[in-house]
């Protein structure tokens, strides 16, 4: 159960799925309307809700236990059956889409096959089968955002939701060579786990609402046009976060694995908590700084989305390291009720000033949404996993965090700061020498290089 190697591979997925997204929505932005985007959006909406509302198993939970189990040589059979089983036995509930436009109820296979592969996904990742759910990802990613330029050219949605159908099949059956599956629920089981990870799946339907809330009240107030402005723009900037959020896919299992295996938490994330701000920052500076010239010169018709497109990068990539502080919560298994108190609060924020600013300053007044938002879950984050001794607050563990603060300074100077911030890393020692010896036991040997830029920034 290697970290490292497994964060690297969810990584070039992930940046494998955005080089190929960014391709499509290119493509789209100059072959078709915002309209279009905004009906694409609406089936990623969709997804989403489906993820949310249908995972009585949480994902995170699912993985976590999985993986527990493994590390301790336990069966795991009963776990895999039971919440494969239970994604199609929810199915038929998604039949309400037949209320709504035709080209969401023609989806309707597509996001059965969505949650199932989640699933499938989710035990992979718990059995440390990193590459195998990776080449999965990648072969969905192709039909999703490859093929799918298909449709832009004949304007046609549903052929879309055709081609996603058919790479979500193969996606499926790809898994089920290293995951068989029989229809088998085991009612203790599903007990147990819908139980114990309730209040994740409140969370998950709060989430929904904070992080889809802008572009709900977006779409509801302003219409499918500038919806699709901002849902490209909001695409765009959530790509460096969401290069390094791929991380917590391998860091839950790899956490709750050594976890199980006598390792100290509060070790495990604190280093994982400074190594992340290292990646984030100067990442979310640059990228503030790059944005613009990236949309004014590929998309020239989504230029009014550049302001809110800057703040949404700076503030999602730079309070990533807090971000991920949940992975570690789950991973520590104790109280999951904070989960449902950080939930609401974040939904709350999120619906209410949306509806404030968006009739005030439009799309922006999204944007300035979803940073409130960041920051605040990011400060619960931190203020939880603390109280529970999962993660520990010293020098450095400071140091990261003065750090990530100072970063929004980039508003006002950009170079200035991220000349700063790499300083910052050397002088407060914020990576220590052995635990650059501990990275280097894990990378893999193609990669040894990068331990010696980490030597120079390490003290």
């Amino acid at each position: 159960m290697n970290p490292l190697s497994g964060a690297l591979k969810f990584f070039s997925t992930t940046l494998f799925n955005s080089v190929l997204a960014l391709a499509f929505f290119l493509i789209a932005g100059h072959f078709a309307t915002p309209s279009f985007v905004g009906k694409v959006a609406i089936i990623q909406l969709m997804e989403t809700i489906t993820g949310a509302f249908f995972s009585i198993l949480p994902f995170s939970l699912v993985t976590r236990e999985v993986s527990h189990s493994y590390a301790s040589s336990q069966g795991y059979d009963k776990i895999a059956y039971t919440s494969l089983s239970y994604s199609l036995l929810v199915s038929p509930l998604l039949l309400f889409l037949f209320f709504f436009p035709s080209y969401l109820w023609m989806s309707i296979p597509y996001f059965v096959l969505y949650l199932f592969t989640n699933y499938q996904g989710q035990l992979l990742t718990g059995l440390g089968k990193f590459t195998e759910v990776n080449i999965g990802n990648a072969i969905f990613t192709i039909a999703r955002w490859g093929f799918s330029i298909l449709a832009v050219f004949y304007h046609s949605v549903e052929l879309l939701i055709l081609i996603w159908t058919l790479g979500a099949i193969t996606k499926a059956v790809y898994y089920q060579f290293y995951l068989p599956f029989k229809f088998f629920l085991d009612k203790t089981t599903f007990k147990e786990i819908a139980k114990v990870g309730f209040p994740i799946y409140l969370t998950g339907i709060v989430y929904f609402i904070s992080g889809q809330g802008d572009r709900v009240v977006t779409a509801f107030l302003l219409g499918s046009y500038y919806l699709g402005i901002y849902q490209l723009v909001a695409l765009a900037a959530v790509v460096p976060s969401m290069l390094i959020f791929s991380f917590s896919s391998s860091l839950l299992p790899s956490s709750t694995y050594y976890y199980a295996r006598g390792k100290d938490m509060k070790e495990i994330s604190s280093i994982s908590f400074r190594i992340v701000t290292l990646i984030s920052l100067p990442m979310a500076i640059l990228g503030y700084a790059i944005s613009p010239l990236f949309i004014s010169k590929l998309f020239p018709h989504y230029v009014l989305g550049i302001p809110s497109m800057q703040l949404l990068i700076l503030s999602l990539t730079s309070t990533m390291p807090l971000q991920l502080l949940s992975t570690f919560m789950i991973a520590a298994k104790k109280n999951y009720r904070p989960f449902i108190i950080i939930g609401i609060i974040s939904a709350s924020e999120v619906v209410g000033v949306s509806y404030y600013l968006i009739p005030k300053i439009g799309i922006y007044g999204a944007a300035i949404a979803q940073v409130f938002n960041v920051i605040i879950t990011s400060l619960l984050y931190l203020f939880f996993s603390y109280s529970q001794g999962i993660f520990r607050l010293e020098r450095r563990e400071i140091a990261s965090l003065a750090l990530i603060g100072f970063s929004f300074l980039a508003l006002i100077n950009w170079e200035v700061v991220l000349i700063a911030v790499i300083l910052g890393f050397k002088l407060f020692g914020i990576i220590g020498s052995d635990e650059v010896k501990i990275i280097e036991g894990f990378i893999p040997s193609s990669l040894k290089r990068i331990t010696k830029i980490l030597y120079l920034i390490a003290k």
